[in-house]
């Protein structure tokens, strides 16, 4: 629908995890969505508004009037799913900025880029786990993005220039592999994700860090390094 008026939106989230995972992991590790999260330009804002109302579904209009130079809600005709759509970026533990990376890729967004919107969450709980898990699954750690490949050079980078979002990922790193005995995965693709969650941490730790992430160090976990994400009543 998108690419018939050339309009630059992708997948993001669980179902985008979804979609780029092979059949083995689908089966394994694939759950209910209840939600699509889209993100798009900021300003395409107006496209997209026109886009999703042309096909049909309803807008939150308080929620827009208030948010919408960041975020967009929709809802299915039927109430069946919701439609999330952030602009260029995803504000919530921690920032992500989408802005030079949303077409990178067809459909999605790029491996390194649906891996950090995972990690980055404070307050982590099985889905985005097992999220996790999925991802990593079907897709190498290395230095560039595409089919099956992670970009750990590029999620190396962002958390090396942000302390905050550094931690959070390494907790929820050891969180997964704290999980993998209670997911239905066999002994090799077990090893799998501990080899690749390891090469992960060691991209970071070894990643030059910047002056603001050396000095926000110094304060550790003294002070809450993550936000507290307002919840949105659907």
């Amino acid at each position: 629908m998108a690419d018939d008026v050339k309009l630059a939106v992708r997948l993001f989230g669980g179902v985008a995890i979804w979609q780029r995972s092979s059949a083995r992991t689908r089966s394994l590790l694939g759950r209910d969505y209840a939600d699509v999260d889209l993100v798009a330009h900021r300003r395409a804002s107006r496209d997209v508004r026109d886009l999703l109302e042309a096909a049909g579904y309803m807008p939150e209009r308080t929620f827009n009037a208030t948010h919408g130079a960041s975020r967009l809600l929709y809802h299915a005709a039927d109430g069946s799913f919701h439609i999330d759509v952030f602009l260029d970026r995803f504000t919530m533990s921690h920032e992500l900025d989408f802005s030079t990376r949303l077409e990178l890729e067809p459909l999605t967004l790029t491996a390194a880029d649906l891996l950090l919107a995972k990690l980055q969450v404070a307050e982590v709980n099985r889905k985005d786990l097992t999220d996790v898990a999925m991802l990593l699954l079907d897709h190498e750690p290395g230095d560039g993005d595409g089919p099956r490949q992670l970009n750990a050079a590029y999620v190396s980078t962002v958390c090396a220039a942000d302390w905050g979002l550094s931690t959070t990922a390494g907790d929820n790193l050891d969180a997964l592999d704290e999980l993998l005995p209670e997911l239905a995965l066999s002994g090799e693709e077990a090893s799998t994700l501990r080899e690749r969650t390891a090469a992960l941490r060691d991209r970071m730790e070894q990643a030059p860090k910047s002056r603001a992430w050396k000095l926000r160090a110094k304060i550790g976990r003294r002070k809450r390094w993550y936000e507290t994400p307002e919840e949105v009543v659907r």
